[in-house]
């Protein structure tokens, strides 16, 4: 049996939000355990005033298993019968593994700004209950 087999996902470690933050992370960096940008770390880690703190210097901190238990969650969800949940899915994938604003996702999908704030906030709702019940589990 492989060691994957044997590892078990704690999902009570992070929300849906800190989830798929490290996964796009993963995603965007090649999964290793960097950032996706070396250069911003360097600048943080130098700056001792820290003032200086962006998203791009956000250190990944997903493991592979962690990241394709992340992927197969969206995925599941963006598979699903549901029509409103396969939409809610995709602007999660767009914002969060696509790294799009929800200005570019309003405009790619002709709807409003606050209309993809709000669907990919439902969509982190539905995710946080499912991974409430895994973290249960």
């Amino acid at each position: 049996m492989n060691a994957a087999a044997k590892q078990k996902m704690d999902w009570s470690k992070r929300s849906a939000h800190q989830w798929l933050e490290q996964y796009g992370l993963w995603v965007r960096s090649g999964g290793f355990k960097h950032s996706a940008n070396p250069i911003a770390v360097a600048m943080d880690q130098a700056d001792i005033t820290r003032i200086r703190s962006s998203k791009i210097s956000t250190p990944c901190e997903i493991t592979d298993f962690e990241a394709v238990e992340v992927g197969k969650l969206l995925a599941k969800m963006n598979n699903d019968s549901r029509e409103y949940l396969a939409e809610r899915a995709w602007f999660l994938i767009l914002k969060y593994e696509n790294n799009l604003s929800y200005r570019v996702i309003a405009n790619t999908h002709g709807t409003g700004k606050d209309t993809v704030r709000t669907k990919i906030d439902l969509g982190l709702a539905y995710l946080d209950g499912v991974i409430e019940l895994k973290a249960e589990v």
